[in-house]
């Protein structure tokens, strides 16, 4: 018998299609990977799947603090 899933086809980079693998791991929504930019993962997933990006990449990004933008200025 066969089942249907229904997915969304997501865009993404190489570094972030390697985030969702990992995170994959732990929910299994991945449905198939397509090549090095696209996936096919699960709908009910696609909400969830933001959230924790978001959460990642903002852990992982850099900002300048006040002091460093500061001490910067002062250089010039």
């Amino acid at each position: 018998m066969v089942k249907a899933v229904k997915g969304v086809l997501i865009e993404c980079d190489t570094t972030v299609k390697q985030i969702v693998l990992n995170l994959n791991k732990r929910g299994n929504f991945v449905i198939e990977d397509l090549d090095e930019t696209h996936l096919f993962i699960e709908a009910s997933w696609v909400d969830h799947l933001k959230q924790q990006l978001d959460q990642i990449l903002d852990e992982n990004a850099y900002t300048i603090s006040n002091e460093e933008s500061k001490k910067n200025n002062n250089k010039d």
